[in-house]
């Protein structure tokens, strides 16, 4: 295991059907990508709850399949109390980090991962927030991927078209992607989409200029 994913990537990615198109051009084969226990429950929860155009069961299907692939991560004691100091820290000054977002942080560290994969921008803001008071996080620095980087290092001119019909099939998935891909307009270009991404990557690392990898 190298990297991380959280719970909002799988979930879109499983909407989308894409799960397997993001991780197999990326620097991370899915049999390298460890996913929390409670992954799959949740998500699963999340995909039935979520206005999807399509089929729930086939969201819930793909990622089934992507789990199975996966390495299942179960934090340890460790990493668990690591995990409710960063927790405990994110109350104390107002910002947004989730039990979920946290035990992935402890365990990244601990464990020494190369990658965080997240599609939580208020817990990267968060993690650049606190990395400042706690020593610990500053190792997360230069190793958190949000989804936009994701998806521009799995996007292609063989792909394009493909990622495009299935980001745009599922508009209200993920808003920056639909506007990304110009959901709206009858036709885009390659060029046109990678600019839109890039915009969304760039205004975030105003915010978090450590902790999002280059």
């Amino acid at each position: 295991m190298v990297a991380l994913v959280d719970n909002d990537i799988l979930m879109k990615g499983a909407c989308y059907g894409l799960l397997d198109e993001f991780f197999a051009q990326g620097s991370s084969q899915i049999a390298e990508l460890g996913i929390l226990g409670a992954a799959k429950f949740v998500v699963t929860k999340a995909i039935q709850n979520s206005r999807l155009q399509g089929d729930h069961e086939e969201a819930i299907k793909r990622l089934n399949t992507f789990v199975a692939g996966a390495d299942i991560v179960e934090p340890t004691d460790e990493e668990q109390n690591l995990a409710a100091d960063f927790e405990f820290e994110a109350q104390q000054v107002g910002v947004a980090l989730d039990t979920g977002e946290s035990q992935l942080c402890a365990v990244l560290i601990i464990r020494a991962l190369r990658l965080l994969h997240t599609g939580d921008k208020r817990a990267i803001q968060a993690m650049e927030n606190l990395r400042t008071s706690n020593a610990k996080l500053q190792s997360l620095c230069g190793r958190v991927q949000c989804l936009e980087q994701l998806v521009l290092k799995s996007i292609s001119e063989k792909n394009f078209t493909m990622l495009r019909t299935a980001v745009c099939s599922e508009p209200d998935t993920d808003k920056a992607l639909s506007i990304s891909f110009s959901c709206k307009s009858a036709d885009t270009t390659l060029e046109i989409v990678t600019e839109g991404l890039n915009s969304y990557v760039n205004d975030l690392r105003r915010y978090a200029p450590q902790i999002l990898v280059s």
